[in-house]
């Protein structure tokens, strides 16, 4: 488990967790497992939300089955089990904000327990996964593909997917996730741009995490995106 000036930060396999525990999950995450019609993407499914369980329990010391999921989607208002990671917890007032993000085998999670935290957001992805035609004309904003431009042509596609996993870490910590386009959102510096509403005047933060520090293949692009209202201040 790492600790990033504040968010608990740990990695895992998928394979490696038990679902023998899916007891510990509540009726909306179990209900949402059921959506799934592949057994495979139903199995990744239930041992990312039990690893999550897992790491705020190691956080807080609180039973992972103590935890309600009180997920919430800003876009419908609904409390069924997507939207934004968060729990209520036995040991703490308030609700605790989290997030995680699959890539083949590999889970990454974070939580976080300081209470001005309005929104947490993590993503992982393998290098090459924004490697394809026509990423630049639909994910990148305009000044990014500037950017791209004075990138030597045998880095690009890592460059393209940093911005990526970047772009989704940002989307998470809003709550939207793709329901905001991602090209609409500029993540080349270290304070998103493109934002509306309350999160576009927040206190942001968006770092790129060395996928080492985090128990990540050396491989993968990783990024972690908070953000917290500006009257809150620094913690």
């Amino acid at each position: 488990m790492t600790s990033l000036q504040g968010p608990s930060l740990a990695a895992v396999r998928l394979s490696d967790v038990d679902l023998g525990l899916a007891h510990i999950l509540d009726e909306a995450e179990l209900a949402k497992a059921t959506t799934f019609r592949s057994g495979t993407l139903r199995d990744t499914f239930t041992a990312g939300r039990i690893a999550l369980r897992l790491h705020i329990s190691a956080l807080t010391g609180d039973s992972p089955g103590s935890l309600t999921a009180d997920y919430f989607c800003p876009t419908c208002s609904n409390r069924t089990g997507h939207g934004i990671p968060q729990y209520q917890l036995p040991s703490r007032a308030g609700r605790l904000r989290a997030s995680l993000s699959r890539s083949g085998n590999w889970c990454l999670l974070a939580a976080s327990l300081d209470d001005a935290v309005a929104g947490i957001g993590v993503d992982i992805e393998n290098g090459s996964a924004a490697d394809f035609d026509g990423f630049p004309s639909l994910v990148m904003t305009a000044n990014e593909r500037g950017q791209l431009q004075e990138v030597p042509t045998a880095l690009k596609a890592r460059f393209q997917t940093r911005l990526w996993v970047r772009k989704e870490a940002v989307l998470k910590a809003l709550g939207t996730g793709l329901a905001k386009a991602p090209s609409a959102v500029d993540v080349s510096g270290p304070i998103p741009a493109g934002l509306s509403g309350p999160p576009a005047a927040a206190l942001w933060k968006v770092e790129d995490l060395r996928p080492a520090a985090v128990g990540l293949p050396g491989d993968f692009a990783a990024s972690i995106a908070t953000w917290q209202p500006r009257d809150v201040g620094p913690q």
